[in-house]
């Protein structure tokens, strides 16, 4: 069995990318595959960069977690549902398309439990499938900063033996259209 931890960033939920590396080829990680130069395409710049290339996944040698997060210049990291732009990618790079398929529906099952609590910390949240990204994928979409009232939204999706999840925003555009944005172009540069 998988378990799922909720990560403290944007929407507090969690965020995951899946990806298995082809045989020899270099070991790919979150920051590698949005660089610096992409998030500030994406949702401008100058921006601040936190990373975790490689950390194990469940205790296998083969398997990691890679995650990135992009913010506004001097905006902070313990607050960023209240950050005026950022992207947030974690990615897990795990061994089977079946595993990777079970991770997905479990994090399905971790978020519409999460977003349906009594005590849920977002407003107006909604949880549905989403067409052209990978395999599969779903949509959150909540007012996660109560104080402005800005849409948060996190696509979670996976492809093969990738899976993952992207959040991305550049208020006051819309989080939807610039998480589709990032997560289109994710794709494309995986196998």
């Amino acid at each position: 069995m998988i378990k799922i931890s909720f990560a403290p960033v944007a929407l507090s939920l969690i965020f995951f990318v899946v990806s298995a590396p082809a045989a020899n080829a270099p070991e790919a990680t979150a920051c590698a595959i949005v660089t610096g130069a992409d998030a500030q395409t994406f949702i401008g710049g100058p921006l601040d960069v936190k990373e975790s290339a490689k950390v194990p996944f469940a205790d296998n040698q083969s398997s990691y977690t890679s995650t990135c997060s992009y913010l506004g210049r001097g905006e902070s990291f313990q607050e960023m549902l209240a950050a005026s732009r950022g992207l947030d990618l974690t990615l897990y790079f795990l061994d089977t398309p079946e595993t990777t398929a079970q991770l997905y529906e479990s994090s399905y099952e971790q978020y519409h439990l999460r977003l349906t609590a009594p005590n849920a910390p977002y407003t107006d949240a909604v949880i549905v499938p989403v067409d052209g990204f990978g395999e599969r994928a779903f949509l959150v979409e909540a007012v996660a900063d109560k104080k402005s009232g800005y849409r948060s939204a996190l696509i979670v999706f996976y492809k093969g033996k990738v899976a993952g999840s992207i959040a991305a925003w550049n208020r006051p555009i819309s989080s939807v259209e610039t998480t589709k944005k990032v997560l289109q172009y994710i794709l494309s540069k995986l196998p």
